[in-house]
Formats: structure tokens, sequence, C-alpha cells
């Protein structure tokens, strides 16, 4: 009988160790959402300022656009509508400046999250690497602004292609060395924000 006595206690016992465990990981939890969110936040405002000079963003609504996309193309590089996190439209002295499109290609590591800013003009402005899991020393490199300003000034009028070297025509981006999967995968989230501004310039005109 003791036996069975004391194998319940223990269970009451674990029961409520458990629940305590459970209340303390959620009161943590709470504490903690809030300043993260306020981070990414902060982070994401330091992007949108680098690659494109605004006193203010509005986010957008995707649902509004229709962003079909042709995937039929290379998949490498071939812009994809899924890849889209989201669209912010900047603006000075109440008029529109151009906007700045997120979005979340799969690099060799695993998703690489950019901003790409395209001015009201049709010209890329910046793109900014905001997260990435990449290769230090090679696919990494996508951060250095000695790389991804070859696309500051290209136009969005036709999809960029990836050279391995220097670049001979207006649309080719030349490869980190090492790197090819990184730099395909930056690019191709370029093209995906080019196709997005088409589609949205095109729903303003």
């Amino acid at each position: 009988m003791n036996s069975k006595n004391d194998i319940l206690k223990t269970g009451i016992i674990l029961l409520v160790i458990t629940g305590i465990a459970a209340i303390v990981l959620g009161f943590f939890n709470f504490i903690t959402e809030r300043p993260i969110a306020k981070q990414l936040e902060n982070t994401n405002m330091e992007a949108m300022k680098a690659v494109l000079p605004a006193e203010q963003y509005t986010k957008l609504d995707l649902s509004k656009y229709k962003f079909n996309f042709d995937t039929s193309g290379d998949s490498k590089l071939t812009p994809d509508s899924k890849l889209i996190e989201e669209i912010n439209e900047g603006k000075s002295s109440g008029n529109v400046v151009g906007y700045v499109i997120k979005v979340a290609p799969q690099g060799f590591g695993g998703p690489i999250e950019e901003m790409i800013g395209i001015d009201k003009d049709g010209k890329i402005t910046g793109i900014k690497i905001v997260n990435q899991s990449e290769t230090p020393g090679l696919g990494a490199k996508s951060e250095d602004p000695n790389w991804n300003k070859q696309y500051k000034g290209k136009n969005a009028d036709k999809d960029l292609v990836i050279v391995k070297t220097i670049p001979s025509q207006d649309n080719q981006i030349q490869a980190i060395t090492g790197a090819t999967i990184t730099s395909r995968a930056v690019t191709k989230g370029v093209n995906t924000a080019i196709e997005a501004y088409k589609v949205i310039a095109g729903s303003n005109k």
C-alpha cells in the first residue's frame, strides 16, 4: 500500500513541478516577447532607411495585389511571389518616393532575409541583408556593402543575372567567389522585388 501511495505522491509532485515550470516559462516568454518584437521592428526600420530614405513608411496590404509571377524559367533566379514577406511604401513631404520590398529567398545555409529599395522611377536604390545563415567568409559576404552595392542604380525593367567574371552588361551581377548559390539566392530575391514593384506601380497608375 505504501508503495502505491509513494508512486501517487511522486506523480503529484512531478505534476506540480511541471505546472510551475510551464508557468515560469510562459512568464519569461511574455516579458521577452515585446522587447524582441521591438528589436525586430527597429532592425527593419533601419534597413528601410538604408535602402530607401523617406520620412515615413506604410506597410501595404499584400492581399490587394496579384503577385502571380511566372516561375517557369531558371528557378535559381526567376522571381517567386512566395518569397515576399512585406512591402512598405515610402513617402516624403506627402509624396511617394518608392517602395521597400522584404523577401526571403533560400540560400545555402537557410533563408536570406533582404530589403530592396526601388524608387518611383524604377531604379534600385539599395539592398540590405537583415538576416542570413550563410558560410562565414563565403556566402556571409552577401552582407558586405562592397558586394551588394552592385545592385544600386540598376533599372527595374528587366531581371538581373549572375556572372562569375566582371559584368559586361547592365543587368549582370558578379557572384561572390566560392558562393554562387548565395549570390543567386540574393539576386533571385532582388528579381522578385523588381516584379513586385512592377505590380504595385502598375496598380497605382
